[in-house]
């Protein structure tokens, strides 16, 4: 099988949104500084190319490139940034994916960039003296939504630290907030620490949101569903199968009252005795109904 061919499966498989993040991310980074790089070696400028990909603080340059809202949370042009957001990313992403699913996981992503790119541009508009002229580019907002998210929903797992040993998900979040977003925050990244706070006030009101029933994600989950179901590989049929549930729809409601109810008490005791009590069948349970979500 082929890298594009590899690349191509990344996409199409479901429960897979925390493996594409992370391709799309590198996939853009690599394309970028190539494209930079050949310009530079030819004699043109890559300011064009950067433009149409970087979010601008001044509002009326915004929505003359308007895409740039959505387009910004993807390129980094320097390998630790990239690096560090794939990271975190990775190591935060997989316990979000666990707990919440891996198509929330993406819309958080974005919802969270979002929400960062307003207020830095908001912030821009305001407060012109703060960061004016500044661009903003690479994923920190929506990565910072999902370390909070994750954070807020299950706060007292414990994860293990290089060189620091086992350490609550609330405290590496709070600190990983500090660091990079309220540290130095008139610096000449002031721009980039703002949209870090837009993207944690979006995760901090995502999870508290979730916890009542309400999935914020919802419409921009449904949107990439949507998306993705074109480019979906299907056998070609013509017959058409009805399905019809095994169940009555009394006792299906039931199972589905039962299995949520499961979750709730491994979570519970994931709050009270961390990740590391559950047993193999509450990990196992926990990982199959997150699939599901």
């Amino acid at each position: 099988m082929s890298i594009i061919d590899d690349i191509k499966n990344t996409f199409r498989l479901q429960h897979n949104g925390l493996n594409r993040l992370l391709l799309v991310n590198v996939i853009v980074f690599i394309a970028a500084n190539l494209c930079k790089g050949i310009l530079g070696l030819s004699g043109y400028s890559f300011m064009p190319v950067e433009v149409n990909m970087a979010l601008a603080s001044d509002f009326s340059f915004f929505v003359e490139h308007f895409w740039t809202l959505f387009t910004y949370m993807f390129p980094h042009l320097d390998f630790f940034h990239i690096f560090f957001n794939m990271l975190w990313l990775y190591s935060i992403g997989t316990v979000f994916s666990e707990f919440l699913g891996s198509k929330r996981l993406v819309g958080v992503y974005v919802l969270g960039g979002l929400a960062g790119g307003l207020l830095f541009i908001a912030i821009g508009s305001l407060l012109p003296g703060t960061h004016a002229g500044g661009i903003l580019l690479g994923a920190s907002a929506g990565v910072m939504a999902i370390v909070i998210a994750a954070a807020v929903y299950s706060p007292n797992l414990v994860m293990n630290v290089f060189l620091l040993g086992p350490v609550r998900l609330k405290y590496i979040a709070l600190v990983c907030f500090i660091l990079t977003s309220l540290i130095d925050i008139d610096s000449v990244n002031t721009g980039g620490k703002i949209s870090h706070i837009g993207g944690a006030a979006f995760g901090l009101l995502f999870a508290w949101q979730y916890r009542k029933g309400n999935d914020l994600s919802r419409g921009i989950t449904g949107i990439f569903d949507s998306v993705l179901h074109l480019f979906s590989r299907r056998p070609k049929s013509s017959i058409k199968v009805a399905y019809k549930r095994a169940v009555p729809d009394d006792v299906y409601n039931e199972m589905k009252v039962n299995e949520q109810k499961r979750v709730n008490e491994i979570l519970d005791k994931i709050s009270r005795s961390g990740y590391d009590s559950l047993s193999k069948e509450e990990k196992d349970f926990l990982f199959h109904a997150s699939r599901k979500m």
